[in-house]
């Protein structure tokens, strides 16, 4: 039944899509408005937790480890510490997905870098802070450990506890302590819905118009590069939407052997995800060397800009190296093997693919 719902939801999501990018901004809007709202209610809801607690943690702070060693134990080594730095990446993965939507903005050379400024800023902000504040009302042992969370429903277990941590910080009975815990969770599962629904809309839109609509059109099929009226790729959102929906039908389907393709093929994505950034980090230098005409520039001084590079490029790769060590100590040689080769299996595609229509295409 789910798999069924997630292929009817990829069609509507796609047609709607199609129609121009009016629903996209307008869907990717309330998705955004949703998430800060449930960040602000966060944040405010915790002081406020601590505030008439005088000041007692429910996460002890015992000493500065308490703020470099997680209390997950999957995450107290040296070489777990740093592969963590890949989730780090994902949190601001995602944003450079916007920049396929620059064309429809009315200065994009003022709201763009504006925008991103500001994006990197909350989430790095929201980021630190929300960890730091989760344990004001999230006692790791207890509320963790001892109930049922885990990496999917880890934001519920958290916004569960903070609304009965409200509720017992103002006295109230367990009840209705429970009650408040109950529409935090719910709240927090809506905004997440509309939040990803919101996200979906722009990443079905923007990297199929950056890659086909970027690159020279003559190494892709007519149907590809043809727009519709909304001057949307649509042939090709469909084309990507069929792929999608067979990869569902097929995992929801399939059984067992389908259900462990399916975590092949998220180990290949996790590393391969990150590893592009590898690329458009170290040419950025190369880049600003050459003579485009710009009407403003960011970053002027050209070695604190290499100096920068450099220490961005050292922290990705000691992150995706680690995150391919680590299953390798834990003894889950498949995971390693296939986490780490992801890069390389999506990089031979993409070569056989350019190299076939160049060829095809007479394409220099």
């Amino acid at each position: 039944m789910i798999g069924v719902l997630a292929i009817l939801f990829m069609i509507v999501s796609t047609y709607l899509s199609s129609r121009g990018m009016t629903g996209i901004k307008i869907m990717s809007s309330i998705g955004g408005f949703f998430m800060i709202a449930m960040n602000l209610v966060f944040i405010i809801s915790s002081i406020i937790v601590i505030i008439l607690n005088h000041g007692q943690l429910a996460q002890p702070i015992t000493g500065w480890q308490s703020f470099i060693i997680s209390p997950n134990k999957s995450f107290q080594t040296p070489i777990t510490i740093i592969s963590f730095i890949v989730y780090a990446v994902f949190a601001y993965g995602g944003m450079e997905t916007v920049g396929g939507v620059t064309d429809s903005m009315k200065h994009p050379e003022k709201d763009f870098p504006k925008g991103l400024i500001i994006g990197s800023l909350f989430t790095i902000i929201s980021y630190v802070l929300m960890i730091f504040m989760t344990g004001f009302s999230v006692n790791y042992q207890k509320d963790i450990l001892g109930g049922n969370a885990n990496t999917g429903n880890i934001t519920y277990v958290v916004y569960g506890t903070l609304g009965k941590a409200i509720g017992s910080a103002f006295h109230l009975n367990m009840a209705t302590s429970l009650m408040i815990g109950e529409i935090f969770t719910r709240a927090i599962a809506l905004s997440g819905l509309m939040g990803m629904i919101g996200a979906f809309f722009v990443l079905l839109y923007s990297p199929i118009k950056s890659f086909i609509l970027g690159s020279n059109p003559h190494l892709w099929p007519k149907a590809a590069t043809k727009l519709n009226k909304h001057n949307i790729p649509a042939n090709a959102m469909w084309a990507q939407t069929i792929f999608v929906c067979l990869i569902i039908a097929f995992v929801s389907f399939g059984g067992s052997a389908a259900a462990n393709f399916y975590q092949i093929l998220t180990d290949m994505g996790n590393v391969a995800a990150t590893a592009q950034y590898i690329f458009l980090i170290g040419a950025f230098p190369f880049f600003l060397k050459k003579d485009y005409p710009r009407k403003f520039r960011v970053f002027t001084n050209y070695k604190w800009t290499v100096a920068l590079v450099i220490f961005v490029e050292i922290i990705v790769c000691t992150g995706i190296i680690f995150t391919v060590l680590q299953p390798i100590l834990q003894h889950q040689y498949a995971k390693a093997f296939w986490t780490g080769f992801g890069p390389i299996f999506f990089a031979l595609i993409a070569y056989i693919f350019y190299h076939v229509s160049k060829k095809k295409n007479n394409v220099d």
